[in-house]
């Protein structure tokens, strides 16, 4: 019989969620408590003893995977913000090397304010130097063609985490859609099975 995949250590999982447990690509899915559909009502009901205890298993199975869905949503939200940021510095330290290549100066805009931009127009140089921020609050000089090389590497991780993040969120769903059928089938075996044994004690009584 195929029932509903509940691990003992599944909570701990959970809490790990989704950035202390990760396969090679940075998928979390390996950690995920599982769900598959109950094809043998009765004989899964006869195992869990009541409707009441199956439907609190999988209740609990539920809240696990609503927790991991709650992380995983805020860490795609996190990628998608850093993204651009990340596209943007890329494409202006290539945009340096490029004009550094030609001899030519690098006529750019550059943020003033919110939604205020100025022209400017700069020299570059083979040996210049560019700062990246690495977040709270700090700032590193590199040597432009090792900030291209750093950029590059986080640009591709950036798109392939979102992408993984993606992938993980749909596995999710679909494990999360099983196991709100088979709470609805419990329940409705439930319901059909009070009302089987009202009309029996009815008949009883008549």
């Amino acid at each position: 019989m195929k029932g509903v995949e509940v691990k003992d250590d599944d909570m701990k999982n959970v809490m790990q969620m989704p950035a202390d447990v990760k396969a090679e690509d940075g998928s979390t899915r390996e950690a995920m408590p599982t769900a598959t559909f109950i094809t043998d009502l009765d004989a899964f009901l006869k195992k869990e003893g009541t409707a009441e205890k199956a439907l609190e298993k999988l209740q609990r199975l539920l809240n696990a995977l609503k927790f991991i869905e709650q992380r995983l949503t805020q860490k795609k939200a996190k990628l998608k913000y850093k993204l651009p940021e990340i596209e943007k510095s890329y494409a202006c330290a290539v945009q340096m090397e490029a004009a550094a290549n030609d001899g030519e100066p690098l006529t750019t805009h550059y943020e003033l304010g919110q939604c205020i931009y100025a022209k400017a127009k700069m020299n570059v140089h083979e040996d210049d130097k560019v700062c990246l921020w690495l977040g709270a609050n700090v700032m590193l000089e590199y040597p432009r063609a090792e900030a291209i090389e750093l950029l590059a590497r986080q640009l591709a991780d950036a798109k392939k985490g979102l992408a993984t993040c993606i992938d993980d969120m749909g596995f999710l769903r679909e494990q999360i859609t099983i196991t709100e059928v088979n709470m609805a089938r419990v329940f409705n075996w439930d319901v059909k099975q009070r009302r089987a044994l009202k009309e029996k004690e009815g008949v009883a009584i008549n």
